[in-house]
């Protein structure tokens, strides 16, 4: 005979139940691999009837590869299907006590015996979704200061219960997201916030017992997890929400709410006696605003306006975009990402190249921005915008809200100044604009710049530039790329490598490419006498450039990881001839070790020398240099040196740091 179970028996719980029978009536068992050295313990308090530790067990089974140790507490004389269940679990560690008082002495009586170094502590209604152990662990252990890592808590109908906690200072807790889609882009974020659900939080070991674990002066339940996230805070340790981690919850209440809710003020007053220091930093009751969910934010609060996430794949400045990103969330900040083209996407997608630490707010865009802006106005202490069609379309609601909060802070990201390629494509069309044709494009582009209080431009030519229409406050933020030269040697290499995107036929990469493949690859092949192979990396949307496409002219499409093309090929090409920006393929390439022909005009938008990488302006020139630098080993190793070198001295991280931290404090 089944054990009683809750009244309104759900759907789960009925599976659940008809499982565990067949499982008891077959004399089958759950089968947890025994390791001898466990990656992490998973500490089950049982204290519900036996078809939710089964389930709670049985998605344990299924979870992951990881080297786990189950450990369940369990009172000493438990209900008779419990005692079946339990004799089926050979390789589950059983502590068994008199009788279960509390969650708190339950989870300290399991950490005990825990032989791992982290914990993770869950009730026996939760159950686990693939992979959420290994992201817990992810985030507990990749960043010393993080303390305890709580889980996205769903219920049955797969609707969210908590995605982290608020507190205020009189001890009230609210649940972030409670009833909302967990596909919000509000709580799929990784963020520091006042405390997690112990249904489901890790923490290391050491951590655990330098605080003294749970406090078993809370009754029953509730409140139990406030006080632990309270003291690790008071230890200098961060509580985090992982949104990787997923679980179930298949009985949030054990009893009536009535019974819960008294139960619940009881320990509310017994944490007001014991934390009042700690919680007079929290927000009063009359400043509680459920809308914020960043309570917990070290730094400033900044929203940064751009077109799309920083995908790889996408170029055009978006590596440089996710590199400012990791350095604003390593300085601490809470960053809120609004695209205003790309708004939907799919989440894990999305944060293959953005920091989950960044909200990413897909579904506002441009066209939502107004809407959005009026209920989060206040929340930020500083807008970034990137790009002069985001400052055109957004700039002037800025400016209207910098009426009324003259401490806001708005910096213009320029990431190129986009008349450029205008200016760049007429001259090498052979109709160049008068100087006074030029400055009236700038000036154009340029016009709501004003309201910025710093400009971030990407090279010394458009820091100029700024300059000459009488902007003061503009600081240099160049790319960076990691400095990681293959180690092949030029008589083992062979082959010209082009890496970019191709958006359209008209596109300056498909121009250039197919200048390139016309007029200087045959030019090439003639000189050195050898059908020289030409790859090209990247996503490309050009019909005429495709046409290329043979054994010789080989389109590799997209590539996630070009290091074996940086080490396989000799010379890397930029035939771009007209752009805005500054080329960052020739940055990224030439940290990687191969040496780069790029036109005259990618020299100059770098600042670069001819001791760093070759250029030329004409098609036969172009060839000349390819085939200079393919053909001479001391050249080749010359221009590899001196890149390199440059990198170092103005590519740095630190560089992007120090500009970021000037830009927000200028």
């Amino acid at each position: 005979m089944l054990d009683s179970s809750p009244k309104g028996e759900s759907d789960c719980y009925k599976r659940a139940k008809r499982s565990l029978g067949l499982i008891l009536e077959k004399g089958e068992e759950l089968k947890f691999d025994h390791v001898v050295e466990p990656e992490v313990t998973i500490v089950i308090a049982s204290r519900n009837p036996a078809p939710f530790l089964f389930r709670c067990l049985e998605a344990l089974c299924l979870s992951e590869s990881v080297r786990m140790e189950v450990v369940v507490v369990v009172e000493s004389s438990p209900r008779e299907l419990i005692a079946l269940l339990l004799d089926r679990l050979k390789t589950v560690v059983k502590v068994r006590c008199p009788e279960i008082v509390s969650y708190s002495d339950a989870w300290n009586q399991g950490a005990n015996v825990a032989r791992s170094a982290n914990i993770i502590f869950l009730k026996d209604d939760v159950c686990v979704r693939k992979d959420a152990i290994c992201a817990t662990l992810n985030a507990l252990n990749n960043d010393g200061g993080v303390g305890a890592v709580g889980a996205m808590l769903l219920d049955g109908d797969g609707v969210l219960i908590e995605s982290g906690s608020l507190l205020n200072s009189s001890g009230i807790c609210r649940s972030v997201g409670r009833g909302w889609n967990p596909d919000d882009y509000r709580v799929q974020y990784k963020r520091d916030v006042a405390f997690c659900s112990g249904a489901y939080l890790g923490i290391t070991k050491e951590t655990f017992q330098s605080i003294g674990g749970f406090d078993e002066s809370f009754l029953d339940e509730y409140y139990e997890d406030v006080d632990l996230c309270l003291r690790l805070n008071r230890a200098g340790k961060r509580t985090v929400y992982d949104p990787c981690s997923v679980a179930t919850r298949n009985l949030e209440y054990r009893d009536s709410w009535e019974k819960a809710a008294k139960l619940m003020a009881a320990n509310r007053n017994r944490l007001l006696l014991i934390r009042e220091l700690e919680l007079a930093s929290f927000p009063s009751q009359s400043d509680f605003e459920l809308d914020t969910v960043h309570e917990c934010a070290r730094g400033q609060r900044i929203l940064w306006v751009e077109d799309a996430p920083p995908f790889a794949h996408m170029g055009a400045g978006f590596p440089r975009t996710k590199e400012m990103l990791r350095t604003l969330i390593e300085l601490g900040h809470s960053v809120t990402l609004l695209p205003t083209f790309i708004t939907t996407s799919d989440f894990m997608d999305v944060y293959k190249d953005t920091p989950r630490e960044v909200e990413v707010a897909l579904g506002v865009g441009a066209e939502g921005f107004d809407e959005f802006w009026q209920r989060k106005w206040k929340e930020y202490d500083t807008v970034i915008i990137s790009r002069p069609n985001n400052l055109n379309s957004i700039g002037r609601i800025i400016e209207d809200t910098k009426s009324k909060r003259p401490d806001l802070r708005l910096i213009y990201d320029a990431e190129a100044i986009f008349a450029n390629r205008e200016i760049n494509e007429a001259l090498y069309n052979g109709e160049p604009f008068s100087e006074s044709e030029e400055r009236q494009l700038l000036k154009a582009e340029l016009k709501l710049a004003v309201i910025a209080d710093v400009i971030l431009s990407i090279s010394e030519h458009e820091r100029k530039q700024f300059a000459s229409l009488g902007f003061s406050k503009v600081i240099m933020l160049r790319h960076h790329s990691t400095i990681e030269p293959a180690v092949r040697s030029f008589a083992e290499r062979e082959g010209i490598l082009f890496v970019g995107a191709v958006h359209s036929d008209s596109a300056p990469n498909a121009i250039g490419l197919i200048d390139f493949i016309e007029n200087s690859l045959p030019l090439i092949r003639a000189k050195l006498g050898q059908d020289i192979k030409l790859y090209c990396a990247g996503r490309y949307h050009s019909d005429e450039l495709m046409k290329y496409a043979s054994d010789s002219e080989v389109f590799l499409g997209f590539v996630e990881d070009l290091s074996e093309w940086y080490e396989k090929c000799r010379v890397f090409i930029a035939p771009a001839r007209f752009a805005a920006g500054i080329p960052l393929k020739i940055i990224e390439a030439a940290s990687k070790g191969i040496p780069v022909v790029a036109t005259t005009l990618a020299r100059s938008q770098l600042g670069w020398t001819e001791e760093e990488l070759i250029s030329a302006h004409t098609a036969g020139a172009f060839a000349d240099a390819c085939v200079r630098v393919y053909s001479e080993e001391p050249l080749w190793h010359q221009l590899r040196m001196g890149a390199l070198a440059k990198i170092r001295q103005g590519y740095s991280r630190e560089h992007i740091v120090e500009a970021l931290r000037c830009a927000l404090e200028y």
